[in-house]
């Protein structure tokens, strides 16, 4: 199967203010906060060179702590298995987001080995996959990955 085709260089990727509020709200922000994450879900729009994030998925997750995160793969899967469906099949699998424990939030060596296996072994319709990391504060750490590159587009992504 061919994957569709979007240029990282020139991504736009869209988040509504409702989710970017969702997504916020997993914030590590007191000491006793344990990392979290999910997965993320969108539209594609090949033509425009654009994504728009839909869905920002969580589960309770099995084993984590303040500085690591084990995600519930069968929960995660089950909700994007009814979104894919429901939607049929409009809205796909777009990438990873989780929390970090700092200002400054960026990628750790086991988040790049993550990363990089996980676009290896998942199944998905385009050629990149998005990564969001949040930090303590409202930065963000956003990167996408071709299967050689980690990239930070011009555009990053846009708030409506």
């Amino acid at each position: 199967m061919r994957k569709i085709k979007f240029n990282p260089k020139s991504l736009l990727v869209v988040l509504d203010k409702k989710l970017l509020t969702e997504l916020l709200s997993y914030k590590q922000i007191r000491d006793c906060d344990k990392e979290t994450g999910g997965v993320l879900m969108g539209e594609l729009y090949p033509n425009s060179n654009r994504i728009k994030i839909t869905h920002i998925l969580v589960c309770k997750h099995t084993n984590n702590s303040r500085y690591s995160l084990e995600l519930n793969i069968e929960c995660l899967q089950k909700q994007m298995n009814k979104i894919w469906k429901d939607s049929n099949g409009t809205i796909t699998y777009l990438g990873d987001w989780h929390t970090h424990p700092e200002f400054n939030p960026k990628s750790s060596y086991i988040d790049y080995k993550t990363f990089v296996k996980n676009y290896y072994t998942s199944k998905f319709e385009q050629n990149i996959l998005l990564y969001i990391i949040l930090g303590l504060d409202k930065k963000i750490w956003f990167k996408s990955f071709n299967g050689f590159k980690f990239q930070q587009s011009i555009n990053e992504i846009i708030f409506y």
